[in-house]
This record gives C-alpha cells, sequence and structure tokens, in this order.
C-alpha cells in the first residue's frame, strides 16, 4: 500500500505515506490508547481497537468515522479484518 496507519497512546490514528514517511492525517474520536488498526482488503477503511473499550471504522480517504462498534466490557487489544 502506499499508506500507513498507526494507533496512538492518544487516541489518535495516524496516517502516513508509506514511501516517504511524511504525515498525511489524524484520524480522532477514540477517548483513550489505540492499540490496533488493520486496513481493510480493498484499502476503503481502516478499523481501530482502543482501550476505550470500541472498535471504529473509518472512511480511509475522507478519515470520517462510518462506524463505531460497541459491547465490550473491557479494553479492546486487537482486531483483524
Amino acid at each position: 500500500g502506499k499508506q500507513i496507519a498507526s494507533g496512538n497512546w492518544d487516541g489518535t490514528i495516524k496516517i502516513l505515506d508509506s514511501q516517504s514517511g511524511d504525515f498525511q492525517s489524524t484520524l480522532t474520536g477514540h477517548s483513550d490508547f489505540v492499540v490496533s488498526v488493520a486496513w481493510s482488503l480493498n484499502g476503503n477503511l481502516i478499523a481501530s481497537a482502543s482501550y476505550d473499550e470500541t472498535i471504529r471504522i473509518w472512511n480511509s480517504q475522507s478519515g470520517v468515522c462510518v462506524s463505531t462498534l460497541t459491547g465490550h466490557s473491557d479494553s479492546v487489544s486487537s482486531l483483524a479484518w
């Protein structure tokens, strides 16, 4: 891919150019550490798991959170498509 997504201790997801390492955007919405991120197979979505007990699904082009999955009773530490 052309981009890398990183989960961060400040509750954000940073999107970086995979070749240059240049910062491209920040996805905000989690209220605690983001410990896992994964791109969908087609690259259109990013999923993020957080200590705030949620998984969020993001539009990778716009950076908009399109869904928040709740129901966990503790931190969500990993995910996969």
